[in-house]
């Protein structure tokens, strides 16, 4: 790889490697069953120009590394640096299947994998419990159970004799050593050992454990993860780059898992990783836009001692974000949680111009004006100062809209809800807001006219 990616000037954009064996990764627990590769790549802000980006790299890796064995899983991704402005990192869609461990739940986890695999956006799915460890299982025969030994006494006399058990503890200096009576380690080497071993029954004779035992080989997962004190299979898939929308993967995913779990109470599926980041952020921008519109009611309810004069102003916001959403097929921009963050500046931007032309025709109209003149005024007055605005704020934003650059990729369609949002409903602000006010005073009309005369005959019946 490193003869593949080069650099133009600066030369080969893999800049290191290092391994780690036992680990998943540095400063957690040993596990001999994993092992890691780093692959250390030249920061972009070094490179003379932007060369393959941290997903090309990571495909080609795949590529290289080919098929695995069934027991084998891959996890590949990109992690920042101290430094490097280059691409985000890239998070797996990653769920647990939380529940008592039993042959079903493996079962579903295995289903769940292969439904992951037929995504077109997940290259890698994995499940971390496999059977890829092999295990002694011994199990008491007929004859064990007769001379009086129980499972508990021979898992206790076997794990003794292999593991040992503590005799006593010596201090010299400030360390304390453990001393462990045990098999000397050649006979625990060799499963000689364990078949020709003597098992005390209660009655204190000593027989061969093979003629009360039977030993079979198990393939067994490496270790059994909790959380929240239940067992958890954690089951995921690694995206083929960092453009893969996992959100609608995960939404596409629910009713096939849901029928997995079908008749199973005891189980249940929680997504994790960028999928639970995403539906928590989800929650947050909704309890804070309907937050903001009530602030925002609030604020202009009060100065014009009005409550349908702020719903006419608020009428333009959701104008603004079918704006901002034809921006994004515009542009061809995926829509992305910094969307939603555009879309919400965006709104005050709108607001702000509504409110001066309402402000506007409300003074005219104090002043004397019809609100008809006053509304045809008050339009031709203010044509110029909000399509100046408009226009400047999405001129302004264009440079980042069309900036090639890794920094600036992730900014994008926060700028693109914001710049075609804003240019969206300055033409509705300027047709929408006269319309609906000239409307509603003709509503208005209509409304008393109708009151008078329905009115009339109830007010006739107290005179003489």
């Amino acid at each position: 790889m490193r003869e593949e990616f080069l650099d133009p000037e600066k030369g080969p954009i893999v800049t290191n490697h290092w391994r780690l064996l036992g680990t998943d990764y540095p400063g957690r627990p040993y596990n001999k069953a994993y092992s890691v590769v780093f692959l250390g790549l030249m920061p972009s802000g070094l490179r003379s120009e932007a060369g393959p980006s941290n997903d090309a790299v990571m495909k080609r890796w795949r590529e290289l590394i080919g098929e695995l064995p069934a027991n084998a899983t891959l996890k590949i991704r990109t992690q920042k640096t101290r430094g490097d402005d280059g691409e985000k990192e890239t998070d797996p869609l990653e769920m647990e299947l939380r529940g008592p461990n039993s042959e079903m739940k493996q079962e579903i986890a295995r289903k769940t994998e292969e439904l992951l695999e037929g995504y077109d956006g997940i290259a890698n799915a994995w499940v971390n419990q496999r059977a890829n460890q092999t295990e002694v299982e011994l199990s008491l025969t007929p004859r064990g159970t007769e001379l009086g030994i129980t499972q508990q006494t021979l898992a206790y006399q076997v794990r003794r004799a292999f593991y040992g058990e503590e005799a006593q503890r010596v201090l010299r200096g400030h360390e304390e050593y453990r001393v462990m009576v045990r098999l000397p380690k050649k006979q625990r080497e060799t499963f000689n050992t364990l078949e020709k071993m003597k098992i005390r029954t209660p009655a204190g004779a000593e027989v061969p454990l093979f003629t009360i035992a039977k030993i079979d080989f198990v393939q067994a997962p490496t270790y059994i993860e909790r959380n929240d004190k239940a067992e958890v299979i954690r089951i995921g898939g690694e995206p083929t780059d960092r453009n893969v929308d996992l959100v609608r993967i995960a939404d596409s995913l629910k009713p096939q898992l849901r029928e997995l779990l079908r008749g199973s109470e005891d189980l249940q599926f929680v997504f994790r990783g960028a999928v639970a980041e995403a539906e928590e952020t989800k929650k947050r921008l909704i309890i804070g836009s309907i937050a903001l519109m009530f602030a925002l009611f609030a604020l202009l309810a009060i100065p014009f001692q009005s409550i349908l004069q702020p719903l006419y102003i608020l009428a333009v916001v959701p104008f603004g974000v079918i704006g901002a959403l034809l921006g994004h097929m515009i542009m061809g921009v995926t829509p992305s949680d910094l969307s939603l963050f555009g879309i919400i500046a965006m709104a005050g931007v709108v607001v702000n111009d509504s409110l001066v032309m309402v402000d506007d025709i409300n003074q005219r109209v104090r002043r004397g004006t019809t609100l008809l003149d006053a509304v045809q005024q008050s339009g031709c007055q203010r044509f110029r100062p909000i399509f100046l605005t408009s226009v400047t704020t999405f001129v302004g934003l264009m440079p980042l809209m069309f900036d090639n650059s890794l920094q600036a990729q992730f900014l994008i369609p926060m700028a693109v809800s914001l710049a075609y949002g804003v240019l969206f409903a300055t033409g509705i602000t300027l047709l929408l807001i006269p319309c609906v006010l000239v409307v509603a005073d003709d509503l208005k009309s209509a409304l008393r006219k109708f009151s008078s005369w329905y009115g009339r005959p109830f007010r006739d019946l107290g005179k003489p």
